[in-house]
This record gives C-alpha cells, sequence and structure tokens, in this order.
C-alpha cells in the first residue's frame, strides 16, 4: 500500500463552501473521486452528500450575510434587489389606459358598425330596387 496522500482540508472546505463540485476539487488537488469520499468518511464520519450540502450551505449563508452587510453599508442596488427578492417588493406596473369594461365598449362599437353597414346596405338596395 502506497503513502496517504496529505489532504489539505482548509482549501477543500473552502472550495466546498464556494460551490466547487467534487470532481473540480478532485482535479484541482489531483486526487481520485473515491478516495476523496473515503477520506471525507474517515475524517468527519459523514458522507461526501451531508459533508458538502453543510458546507455549500454555509457558502451560501455566508454570500446572503455579506451581501446584507454590503447593502445597511449604503449599496442602494444591492438593498434594493434584497427588497426585492426578500420582500417581494417590486417597480409599480404602469396604469393601464383601459376602461375597465373595454371589452364590452369594443363589442358594442362593433355592433353600432354592423348596424351602420346593414342600414346601408338596405339603403343602396332600396335605391337599386327604384
Amino acid at each position: 500500500m502506497g503513502v496517504k496522500k496529505e489532504i489539505n482540508w482548509d482549501l477543500v472546505e473552502l472550495y466546498v463552501k464556494a460551490g466547487a463540485t467534487q470532481l473540480r476539487i478532485c482535479k484541482t488537488l489531483y486526487l481520485d473521486e473515491d478516495t476523496l469520499r473515503a477520506r471525507v468518511k474517515e475524517k468527519y464520519g459523514k458522507d461526501w452528500s451531508a459533508f458538502s450540502a453543510a458546507l455549500r450551505s454555509e457558502g451560501e449563508m455566508l454570500i446572503e450575510a455579506t451581501q446584507y452587510q454590503k447593502a445597511l453599508k449604503g449599496n442602494i442596488s444591492l438593498l434594493i434587489w434584497l427588497g426585492k427578492v426578500r420582500l417581494g417588493q417590486r417597480e409599480p406596473e404602469e396604469i393601464q389606459a383601459v376602461a375597465a369594461n373595454q371589452q364590452q365598449i369594443d363589442q358594442t362599437h362593433r355592433i353600432m358598425e354592423l348596424e351602420h353597414e346593414l342600414a346601408e346596405l338596405k339603403a343602396k338596395k332600396d335605391k337599386d330596387e327604384i
């Protein structure tokens, strides 16, 4: 059996928090995926999925906390964005220049157009019959 490769666990944890995949971490550290999974189980007593899920969640929490701090310190665009995402705030919708009963108005207008057309046709027919 060969010598166990030393793993920089601080770096592994940082990469996972940053959102790196297991494959990318292994390629960067020149490790086999099975080796990394086995060593995580040995060191942390967890399988890779539990280990990485916890660290990824921590990474996301750090991002959110940093965004929050920057927003409160005066980053207006970030503050607006957080308001939209977390509080459901949004830009006001433009007021539509359409009457509430516009569909009925349109129907009534069409009926009037057809009645006018019918009256013209009747008048033309009456004229032709004379």
